[in-house]
């Protein structure tokens, strides 16, 4: 059975999405970009979504364990 819902678009303030990164067969969920929605459109998500990927481009360059140690091997940054 499927249900069809219709909202306007005056009703929604802003759009969640997720940032997914995908090696192989292993895809994970990086982040997720928050769009705000105004007069039915949404603004422009360039620098939003520019500065989620630099986060996640940064975490790669300095990956840390949970625990918040070092990762052995990492490569060294700088």
């Amino acid at each position: 059975m499927a249900v069809r819902v219709e909202v306007p678009l005056s009703a929604i303030n802003e759009v969640e999405l997720p940032i997914t990164i995908g090696l192989g067969d292993e895809t994970i969920t990086a982040g997720t970009l928050y769009l705000d929605v105004r007069n039915g459109q949404v603004e422009d998500f360039r620098k939003p979504f520019a500065d989620a990927l630099r986060e996640i481009a940064d975490a790669m360059e300095q990956p840390t364990r949970a625990d918040g140690g070092e990762v052995p091997d990492a490569a060294a940054h700088g």
